[in-house]
């Protein structure tokens, strides 16, 4: 028999190892609930996580573009009107999401200064935008105005858009490498109404040169004289100029009257009220030769002036807000704007143009670095504008590679009484 004492020790040691393993078994199981628990969780947080660093990024910010406007000034007529479509475009863009840039989106604020339609003033209105509010884009000033804004921005790598270029230096062209063109502007307007013309009236072979005293008649005439001899159109005659403060057109009329020869007028860089007096004048003189008038201003204007029927045979570069062949974006714009604004209103559009422009390279570039915009600008060949597909060009034309976007021109007409769409015009600029 086994000693009593020697059979509870035996049993002792056995109930001791029975109870460990038991323990084990409890404990390994314990583990293996925390560790379900732990997996568990982090199934459960890391789709939040992810989700709130996905909505953190989403979250909107605000760009602020500069627009250098002239808000008072001679000059304010006509940009005034161009600056509220700009407004709206930039409502747009926001409402479709605004500018993606690496899933962030950016809501768009204007900030507008100033240019008080001197150089002067654009200058002091280009350092307010750059060294006081420190923005890196800036659509505008208008045409020779640009000028002077080359000086402040390109020192600064600030890019801007004017909102139209005349093609006198220090536009956009060599010495600006942060400038460019978001919209058709003179040279590119001029080869869609030179197409026109030849398309409408095919035997024309010469034409009369007619053009405000801007200071860049030598920059413009001899491109626009190429322009319109890849049509078979030749320039007679000196251009005939007149200076922006001119009342009586009277004298104009007669010259364009006496230049004998010519088939057609084409007036490059020209307002309504000046048009509509040329062809009054020229039309009392018994001159009723077709009027090319190279601009964006509505022919509402020239008939308020010169009366239906010595419009007839006149056409510019202009919108009509009722073409119903225009691009939805641009078809869009124009129908807030002229419900907004009456619908007389005179549609530019070259802002609105220019900022959707910025917004198509930004999200190619997926960059706000105005370098990286520019290198991404400069190497494209064909942009979305709102007026449909658009060419990034004029390389030969304003010696500066890929600075220059070329649209479809609308033509405006008038047809039975009433100023209708021409149809749109092809435009590339060499």
């Amino acid at each position: 028999m086994v000693p009593l004492a020697a059979s509870c020790g035996e049993l002792g040691i056995m109930e001791i190892k029975e109870i460990k393993r038991e323990d084990n078994m409890k404990s390994m199981k314990s583990s293996s609930i925390i560790s379900i628990i732990i997996l568990v969780g982090w199934m459960v947080l890391v789709p939040i996580i992810t989700a709130n660093e996905a909505l953190a990024k989403s979250e909107e910010k605000t760009l602020r573009i500069g627009a250098l406007v002239a808000m008072t000034g001679f000059f304010s007529i006509r940009d005034i009107p161009d600056f509220n479509e700009t407004k709206i475009a930039a409502d747009l863009i926001n409402e479709m999401g605004g500018i993606n840039i690496n899933g962030q989106k950016y809501m768009i604020e204007l900030v507008s200064e100033d240019y008080k339609s001197t150089m002067d003033g654009t200058a002091a209105a280009a350092n307010r935008l750059v060294y006081d509010k420190k923005l890196k884009f800036i659509i505008g000033p208008t045409a020779y105005f640009a000028t002077a804004t080359g000086p402040v921005c390109d020192p600064n790598k600030v890019i801007r858009i004017p909102t139209w270029v005349a093609n006198s230096p220090g536009e956009v062209d060599a010495t600006t490498p942060y400038a460019f063109v978001g919209c058709n502007a003179t040279l590119a307007t001029a080869s869609g109404m030179a197409e026109y013309l030849k398309r409408a009236y095919p035997k024309t072979k010469n034409v009369t040169y007619v053009m405000i005293d801007d200071g860049t008649i030598p920059y413009t005439v001899p491109v626009v004289k190429r322009l319109l001899g890849a049509k078979g159109i030749s320039i007679v005659g000196k251009p005939i100029v007149y200076s922006n403060d001119t009342l009586d057109f009277s004298p104009i009329a007669a010259k364009i009257n006496a230049n004998k020869g010519t088939d057609a007028v084409f007036h490059v860089n020209c307002v309504g009220p000046q048009i509509g007096n040329i062809v009054k004048a020229l039309r009392e003189l018994g001159n009723k030769m077709p009027y090319a008038a190279c601009m964006p201003t509505t022919l509402t204007e020239v008939v308020a002036i010169a009366g239906k029927e010595a419009t007839k045979d006149v056409f510019v570069g202009a919108i009509t807000a009722s073409d119903p062949k225009m691009a939805p974006l641009a078809k869009e714009i124009c129908k807030r704007t002229t419900a907004k604004y009456g619908s007389d209103y005179t549609l530019y559009l070259t802002g609105a143009d220019g900022l959707w422009d910025l917004k198509q390279v930004m999200e190619k570039a997926q960059s706000l670095d105005p370098t990286v915009v520019k290198t991404t600008w400069e190497s494209m060949d064909t942009i979305e504008t709102i007026f449909g597909p658009g060419k990034v060009c004029g390389d030969e034309t304003f010696g500066i590679k890929h600075h220059v976007v070329a649209h479809p021109l609308p033509i405006q007409i008038l047809k039975d009484g009433k100023v209708v769409s021409g149809g749109w015009m092809p435009v590339y600029m060499p």
